[in-house]
């Protein structure tokens, strides 16, 4: 679990209020409260052993060896992206190397201080939490040492009334901490929720944007959104928006500096959130620490099997947020047989949103489907089926791209229309409605696939029943080869997802079941084969009952 109030920047808030701490941090500690350095090219690394009367924050010449060798790290991985190189701070901490303080920040696991809260750009130092082992750590230092970077190109001014721009400085420094130490899935990640504005910080420091969570209230889970940006752009692309946000001081903050830097690039802001949006909804980073997500729905719509209008959902969306439908396929009851169908979604976009829905199904390898937008309705029909799925969802996002149109409500309604003539199964789901592509095996025809079977351990037959049915599910194409003891039921053609299998037993069968009940002769095998007829799978078994024939009773 992540700390509280996990990093800081220029202030920390005092509990139970919203008064910041202001030009007091410019005082740095002294030689008498931190006597001991470790020097390395770039950075003075102040400390103290004292288990006397500073044991909270004592730390060993070894573990502040270790700070300065992470300093260096990151220094080394923050520059080679194209970063500028801090601005040196003189005589401040002894000379003009970066200084890095371990001992009580008072709250956050780590803070970098500027050197004048009213300058920009300006100088700053790090102080770390000696008494905690993250704040010790290379992700930790790389982001404060970024925040040193951005101060070292722009301060948003003036202070505190730039505190709204501070989810750019912690997004954008959380994404370096990931980045210099490549996205170690160890140190956790906490990103949403999407209904959160991108741009939310409070400008009083307190918790309008998340009642419980710092992390996420004070900016920092907003950093794949900086990921996306370097991904599109290059890790330097970060830095423009730093620099747009020094070219248009005063009066620059922090979204007219991304705009700026968009500019740039020929699009827009609300473009770049409606294609983050959708990129963010399907895991479309290149680094699998955000690959593979399941999206955070704000409800659920199941579409049933009769067809016919679904109802309408209204759905309300801040400003650079993001609300997520998710449609549910059939009706829960996975036995039953299952027709084609189509759906048909309609969004009623409030004016001012900029919006783009897209709506995904979220098989492996299926693209998501942009809405067709004409004037304030966006709308899209898919192929669909009445069956149910175990896993397999469809999702529609709403964006809202716009900077200050608050609680806009979109309408959703749905339609379905169902094909009983064409039997569907829910196998691999079909892909885009215009831009039909060939079904691919979710496994090769060369393997056999994985079977499953749907119902009780023991299958009860009636006397007189000559037919076995079973709901089968299988992972890819092939067939199911059947054996009840030592008859041999024959081999079936099977398909990816539930299959309506069914063996006709002969009269012989029957009566050598009933005359070996409770032998091997009662145990049914099915045995998956691939499709080229060559490798065969796992078999799965069941026990199978015949019901006693009654006898008639004669009367004289």
């Amino acid at each position: 679990m992540r700390s509280l109030r996990r990093f800081g920047l220029l202030c920390a808030v005092a509990a139970g209020s919203a008064v910041l701490a202001g030009p007091a941090f410019a005082a740095r500690p002294g030689a008498l409260l931190l006597p001991f350095t470790i020097q390395t090219p770039h950075f003075v690394v102040h400390y103290q052993s004292d288990l006397v009367n500073h044991a909270q924050f004592a730390i060993t010449q070894t573990m502040a060896g270790d700070v300065a060798a992470l300093a260096e790290r990151a220094y080394t991985a923050e520059i080679a992206d194209g970063f500028p190189v801090p601005p040196s701070d003189g005589v401040l901490g002894g000379d003009g190397r970066i200084d890095i303080y371990v001992d009580d920040p008072g709250g956050p696991l780590a803070l970098t201080v500027p050197d004048d809260l009213a300058a920009s750009p300006t100088t700053a130092s790090i102080e770390l939490d000696g008494s905690n082992e993250i704040a010790l750590q290379q992700h930790t230092i790389a982001h404060e040492l970024f925040h040193v970077i951005q101060l070292g190109i722009w301060q948003p001014l003036p202070f505190p009334a730039h505190l709204p721009d501070y989810w750019l400085l912690e997004g954008s420094a959380e994404w370096m901490g990931f980045r210099v130490d490549h996205y170690d899935p160890s140190f956790g990640v906490d990103l949403g929720p999407p209904d959160m504005a991108l741009d939310c910080r409070d400008p009083l420091a307190g918790n309008m944007c998340d009642l419980a969570d710092d992390y996420k209230n004070n900016g920092y889970s907003r950093w794949p959104f900086f990921e996306y940006l370097a991904e599109k752009y290059g890790a330097t692309f970060i830095r423009d928006i730093f620099t747009q946000g020094a070219a248009g001081a005063p009066a620059a903050t922090a979204t007219t500096a991304i705009s700026s830097a968009l500019a740039a690039k020929g699009t827009t802001l609300a473009d770049t959130y409606n294609a983050w949006t959708q990129a963010d909804l399907i895991g479309g980073y290149s680094i699998s620490t955000l690959q593979g997500l399941p999206p955070t729905p704000y409800g659920a719509w199941q579409t049933g099997i009769k067809g016919g209008a679904l109802g309408t959902a209204l759905v309300p969306v801040n400003h650079l947020s993001t609300r997520i439908l998710e449609f549910d396929r059939g009706n829960g009851d996975a036995t039953r047989a299952c027709s084609a169908a189509t759906l048909t979604v309609t969004v009623a976009v409030p004016a001012g949103t900029l919006s783009k829905p897209v709506f995904w199904w979220n098989a492996p390898g299926n693209p998501p489907v942009p809405l067709t937008v004409t004037g304030s309705t966006a709308s899209v029909t898919l192929p669909w089926d009445t069956c149910t799925y175990a896993s397999t969802k469809g999702y529609l996002a709403l964006p809202n791209a716009s900077l200050a149109v608050d609680a806009a409500d979109f309408a959703v309604s749905a339609t379905m229309s169902v094909d009983p003539t064409t039997p569907a199964s829910s196998s691999a789901p079909p892909g885009q409605y215009f831009v039909p592509t060939p079904v691919v095996s979710v496994t090769s025809v060369d393997s056999a696939p994985t079977l499953t079977l749907f119902g009780p351990e023991v299958l009860k037959l009636s006397a007189g029943q000559l037919l076995l049915r079973l709901i089968v599910e299988s992972s890819g194409q092939g067939s199911v080869r059947g054996r009840l003891g030592a008859f041999d039921l024959g081999s079936i053609s099977i398909r990816g997802g539930n299959n309506d299998v069914r063996f006709k037993l002969p009269k012989n069968v029957l009566n050598a079941l009933r005359r070996s009940a409770g032998s091997a002769s009662n145990v049914l095998t099915l045995t998956p084969v691939a499709a080229t007829g060559g490798a065969t799978g796992t078999p799965v078994t069941r026990t199978v009952r015949l019901a006693p024939v009654k006898k008639t009773t004669k009367h004289k």
